[in-house]
């Protein structure tokens, strides 16, 4: 735990100032989105909430409820709260990886320095990750997520459009 809770203070701090949020991105998820208001507006609504809050609330039947529980029984479904993620590319096997090595290695300036190599994003989604899961949980969930099928090439963007888009 303390660990955990060690590497998750690490990475706000060597984020601040860093403008994680690539406006390419967001800019292309706004107009995905745009294509379908219904998700439009569950996405806005989760990350205006929360995912717990939009679960716990959303009309059963509905698109909302839907996204919702789609993206509370993944793993990575936490990651939609990062603006941009829909449009992604990131390796979602490399994810996994970057994840795995932390727990191999003692935190230090060099670690959290070479996670900073593989990007702000990558950075980010970790923060976001470890605010819902302790780290050997998220290894599990992840390793598992992969095992079960999980294309190793997918990205980050289309595993996470693949979830919602099931709710259309």
């Amino acid at each position: 735990m303390k660990k955990t809770l060690t590497l998750a203070a690490l990475l706000t701090v060597s984020l601040f100032g860093c403008d994680v949020f690539e406006s390419s991105k967001a800019q292309i998820e706004q107009q995905y989105l745009s294509e379908n208001q219904e998700l439009k507006a569950a996405i806005d609504a989760i990350r205006e909430q929360g995912l717990q809050a939009v679960a716990t609330s959303a009309e059963n039947g509905s698109v909302a409820a839907c996204v919702a529980k789609n993206l509370d029984s993944d793993p990575m479904g936490a990651l939609i709260e990062v603006e941009g993620a829909l449009q992604d590319s990131a390796d979602l096997a490399g994810l996994v990886e970057t994840i795995n090595s932390l727990t191999e290695q003692e935190l230090s300036l060099e670690t959290i320095g070479k996670l900073l190599q593989h990007g702000a994003e990558t950075v980010d989604y970790l923060k976001t990750l470890l605010s819902q899961y302790e780290l050997s949980e998220l290894q599990t969930q992840l390793t598992h997520l992969l095992e079960q099928g999980q294309n190793k090439t997918q990205d980050v963007g289309q595993h996470l459009r693949e979830l919602i888009e099931q709710c259309k």
